[in-house]
Formats: structure tokens, sequence, C-alpha cells
């Protein structure tokens, strides 16, 4: 169902920065409160574009064909006993709708035996609905990892190696203003920072390694205890008690990645290198030069450390 994440998917070491239900209502479409998630048997987000296959399916079906408007036997189209038992619930409605699902057509691209629990009436609908509403949790889940507002944004921190850079939004204007290695260094342009939320939407995990981030063990298993780099997002306001995005980024992978985990979720992913390469090699040398006539890293900085 949409929303924010299942209270339970906080470690106990990292909790949640705000994100989660108390703070839905309070900060909107933030992170995750648009975000559809598989509650049990265990809380796993879903892949954008198989929710939208559900909601969008689910909330009007349509049948492919009608097949029968009474079954003699049920066992014909395999819904005796169904392989297949979804229970729809729409918001503001204590009604449940409980569809079932046979077998395949034997017809080529002639879809999937269905009926509504307790009816008799059989037809099919879409492969694609049947296949996506046949998936495992894996299968299901979203390996796009990072996700947030990008317009509600207002301070970013980025610790990387013994690089540290840190820009905030200005008031007005669509400029940023800009610290490197604890120093003031000019203002950044918000075509900069547009990249980097758009390299940071593109990371997606080659696997997802662990579901305990917040345990002392798994952390030094993937250097994220004393993790390789650190990317803060504050969002609505730049005080240390505002709602922040944290991602932490600990040791290589065999394959070139990092092991990659967020304030989100207790997920340990396998950031796949070409997501990497991007982020080093393309990104982080566009955000670490100021724009244009705006250094001050030689002479307006107060020397004094981020906040």
């Amino acid at each position: 169902r949409p929303g924010p994440p299942p209270g339970v998917v906080a470690p106990p070491r990292m909790p949640l920065g705000g994100q989660g239900p108390e703070a839905a209502g309070r900060i909107g479409g933030l992170l995750s409160s648009d975000r559809w998630w598989v509650h049990r048997p265990r809380p796993v987000p879903v892949a954008s574009e198989y929710a939208s296959t559900l909601v969008e399916n689910l909330r009007r079906l349509v049948a492919e064909r009608v097949i029968a408007e009474t079954a003699a036997d049920p066992g014909e189209y395999g819904l005796d006993r169904p392989s297949v038992r979804i229970t729809v619930r729409f918001a503001g409605s204590g009604e449940a709708r409980v569809l079932e699902l046979g077998s395949d057509s034997p017809l080529t691209g002639s879809g999937t035996y269905a009926r509504v629990a307790g009816g008799q009436k059989i037809w099919t609908i879409s492969s694609e609905l049947a296949d996506t509403l046949q998936m495992s949790i894996d299968e299901l889940r979203e390996t796009m990892f990072v996700s947030f507002a990008d317009d509600r944004v207002r301070a970013v921190e980025i610790r990387w190696g013994e690089e540290r850079l840190a820009f905030q939004r200005e008031e007005t204007g669509t400029s940023w203003t800009m610290r490197r290695d604890g120093r003031d260094a000019g203002k950044q342009d918000s075509g900069k920072l547009a990249e980097l939320w758009f390299a940071l939407h593109q990371w997606r995990a080659e696997e997802v390694v662990s579901d305990r981030a917040g345990e002392a063990a798994e952390q030094g298993r993937y250097g994220l205890d004393e993790p390789y780099g650190e990317i803060r997002l504050r969002f609505g306001s730049t005080d240390k008690g505002a709602p922040e995005l944290v991602v932490r980024v600990g040791k290589e992978t065999a394959a070139g990645g990092r092991y990659v985990t967020t304030n989100e979720g207790p997920w340990v992913y396998a950031l796949d290198p070409d997501d990497l390469q991007y982020f080093e090699e393309q990104v982080l040398p566009t955000l670490r030069e100021p724009a244009a006539g705006t250094d001050e890293a030689g002479g307006g900085g107060d020397g004094g450390q981020e906040r």
C-alpha cells in the first residue's frame, strides 16, 4: 500500500530522520510518502513501474474477455484452487474485494483466468497484470534506492574520502552558497545541484546484500561503521533537527561499486559500478568548482567549519 514505510524498517542505530509516519503529513512527499510498500511478510519498497501497474489495473479492473457467465466447473480454469488471491481495499471504504487468479489461457496472449471470490463469472485479465501480481517480493523491490523531492532540499553536505563540500540554498535566486573543506568557496549554480539530484536518483542496487544495516556487525562487514563517504540532504530547514536523508557509502564491492545504506530503511545495497563512476567522474568534479566569478576560497572565507 502507499504511504510512509512501516515503522519496523527503522534500524535501531540509524533511526529514520523524521521520515516516518508521524512526519508524513508535515513534510508531504519528501521521501517515501507516495511510494508503495510490501508490508508482509517483510517491509520492502515497490518499484514504481510495478506499483503503477497494480494501481491502474486494480483501481478499475478491465477484463480482456468474458469466458463464462456461470462456470459449471471452476477447476476447468484453475479456479477451484486459485494460484493467487488478491485482496484490494480502497481508502475511505471498509469494503474489500478479493480477486482470484487461475491458470493461464491456452491461447497465446490471451491472459489469465480470473474471478471475484464468490462470483460465478469467469474472465481473463492481462498477462502483464497477472505476472506482476505473482511476482516475488524481491522481484517487486525498488532498486533505485535514493528517492526524494528535489525542490524541497535546502542544504547538502558531501563527505567523499578526504573531501568536504557543503551547499545551502539561497532564499532568493537560483544559487547556492558553497563551502569546500570548511571554507567559504563562493556560490554554485542550481544546475550543478540538479546534476547531483539526477545522479542520486539513478543510483541502482545491483543487489540488496543485507536487511540489517543497523547492526554493528553488518556495518563493519560493509565498511559502514567508518564510511568512505556520506551525503546528507536537509529538507524544509537548515536546522540540525530538520528532516534529512542520509546516504552512507562504505567499502568497495567485488564488482567495483560500493556498499551503500540510507536512513530510509535497514538495507545495505551493492551500488552499480557505472552509477558510482558517473558520480565520481562527472558530478563531483563539477560540484567542486564554484560558479564563475564567485570563488571566495582565496580571500573571503572565514575558515570556519561546516555547520
